[in-house]
């Protein structure tokens, strides 16, 4: 792997996937042991600049092995910064992750609150193409029938402008996108 910029993002930060020094396999176990015994007590991931927050709620043990944690990373990631630190809520922990890239691949694994920032643009696609669905099936498709075949065909499908058939075209139209969207993010 070469080094230098190819392991830079666009927005300067690193690919923590791209710099890690960890083999496969060890990277795998890794990840597993992050997803077990630090995730689940996360609340939140914040997108920095050039890098992540994520807040924990501190558990009995949960300094000490995310101090394990900052070690492990700080010897296969060079050039990625790890800290923990205090919230201003007492029973809260931080991981600061700086000098990388925040829409990293690996955020999506690690994704502490089941949410990652792209969950929340996944949503707006899925009801915007819903939206645009529900329009098209129940506001177009009505008057270009009566354009072209005349008003006597616009009548079967007339009771399509009414808010029941609107609100099922937008829900069917929103799942579709939902489903297409994550099957696509899996290939």
């Amino acid at each position: 792997m070469e080094s230098g910029p190819t392991r830079r993002a666009e927005d300067g930060g690193l690919d923590p996937l791209a710099v890690c020094s960890l083999p496969s396999g060890d990277l795998d176990e890794r990840l597993a042991w992050i997803q077990r015994e630090i995730l689940p007590h996360a609340t939140a991931s914040e997108r920095r600049p050039r890098g992540r927050v994520i807040e924990l709620r501190d558990a009995p043990g949960l300094a000490a092995k995310l101090d394990h944690l900052i070690s492990l990373e700080r010897d296969c990631c060079a050039g990625i910064v790890f800290e923990r630190g205090e919230t201003s809520r007492p029973d809260h922990l931080r991981l600061e992750i700086r000098g990388v890239d925040p829409d990293a691949s690996v955020f999506a694994v690690l994704d502490p609150t089941g949410r990652s920032d792209a969950t929340s643009v996944r949503i707006g696609k899925a009801v915007g193409f819903g939206a645009i669905v529900s329009f098209l099936v129940c506001c177009v498709l009505p008057l270009a029938a009566g354009t072209i075949f005349g008003a006597a065909a616009v009548a079967p499908i007339a009771s399509l402008d009414a808010p029941g058939p609107i609100a099922l075209g937008a829900l069917v139209g929103s799942a579709a996108a939902w489903r297409w969207q994550a099957v696509r993010s899996r290939c």
